[in-house]
């Protein structure tokens, strides 16, 4: 009963703050539709990309590891979030083992400034695919918890968009089975691995679905194994694309704007990159934005904050590489990667901060 209030006076007061002329959703949205809006949208997706602080954590009482179980925790804490550091999103979960455990794989839940990891592969040959299990979204490992949280968040603050987070078909496979094995078997055993790829595939479009019913208002791919760093432009386009846009086209005849994430300096595949469908690219920190823009024109660019310096800071720092990537055409400001839970608050706010004096 508690957890309830606490979370009923987040949801009023993140919405009796709100003096912009547009709504955080409407922003959003219409920032990857490519439409006019009154100044660029700044979040943090969740999942790969997940924003939580410790500190937030001890304010609210919902605390890493419990929160990764409890679906009306991890709803206070993605609120709690929103309001203390200005980002303008609600995205869960804080991790990005969800479909892995749902699919088999043994997770380790973490502590309070560690995120959940896999700890055991379910499988040990990309062969062995076939003895997984298909998703059942409403009944497999935390995948239910994920769904109620996403209706709780839809529910109660309808002012702000709720990103539904998915991993890309080849890092899931990396969660499934040791990376080493799995790029290995790129070359070895070509077919198979499609075959792992189209079962992953199959099942992520099912957990979409399910996130899109619960009330997901976009959903975020977050893809870091199929960075160009390792794949190069051939594997990335045999391996990596055709399944990151099945998942979106998917996504898209359900009605929802797609943003996918790739990892590392992908300068190796910006020509790849072209032939995703996804509305909106995210970027790591090594990426030139002004070299993205030229080579990417149509496409919305989401990044790159670097991650450490949100650590570390300081704050005046944040602030000038955040107003360097806005003048750079960044179409939404947001962290170049994952958060870490140690990171002080008043350094994402800094953030936030850089991009809300803009004008239209």
């Amino acid at each position: 009963m508690k957890q309830r209030k606490a979370l009923a006076s987040i949801c009023v007061h993140s919405r009796l703050t709100k003096a912009d002329p547009m709504t955080e959703k409407e922003r959003l949205l219409k920032a990857l539709r490519g439409e006019v809006v009154d100044r660029r949208p700044v979040i943090c997706p969740g999942g790969m990309m997940t924003m939580a602080c410790r500190e937030v954590m001890v304010k609210t009482g919902c605390r890493w590891p419990d929160v990764h179980r409890d679906a009306e925790k991890m709803a206070t804490l993605s609120l709690a979030m929103h309001d203390e550091t200005g980002m303008e999103n609600l995205g869960i979960p804080f991790c990005m083992t969800v479909e892995a455990e749902a699919l088999g794989g043994e997770v380790e839940d973490g502590d309070e400034v560690t995120e959940p990891g896999i700890v055991q592969y379910p499988l040990r040959s990309v062969s062995e695919w076939k003895s997984l299990k298909a998703l059942y979204p409403h009944k497999d490992g935390r995948l239910p918890t994920i769904l109620e949280c996403t209706k709780i968040l839809s529910k109660s603050a309808t002012d702000i968009a709720v990103v539904g987070n998915l991993v890309g078909p080849l890092s899931l496979a990396t969660s499934l089975i040791e990376a080493t094995s799995l790029y290995r078997a790129l070359k070895q055993t070509p077919e198979a691995v499609h075959e792992f790829l189209v079962f992953l595939t199959g099942n992520s479009i099912r957990y979409a679905e399910a996130l899109i019913d619960s009330g997901a208002d976009l959903i975020s791919i977050a893809d870091p194994s199929a960075t160009g760093e390792i794949l190069g432009p051939g594997n990335f386009e045999a391996f990596a694309l055709p399944y990151l846009n099945e998942m979106t086209r998917h996504i898209h005849r359900l009605g929802r704007p797609v943003i996918v994430h790739i990892c590392g300096n992908i300068h190796a595949i910006a020509g790849s990159i072209k032939g995703l469908d996804a509305e909106c690219i995210s970027f790591d920190a090594p990426v030139d934005i002004r070299l993205m823009r030229n080579t990417l024109p149509e496409k919305r660019l989401m990044g790159n904050v670097c991650t450490r310096l949100l650590l570390n800071g300081p704050p005046s720092a944040i602030c000038g590489v955040s107003a360097n990537i806005l003048h750079s055409g960044i179409d939404i400001l947001a962290p170049a990667c994952g958060v870490s839970a140690k990171t002080p608050v008043k350094h994402i706010k800094a953030m936030s901060e850089a991009v809300k004096g803009e004008g239209a």
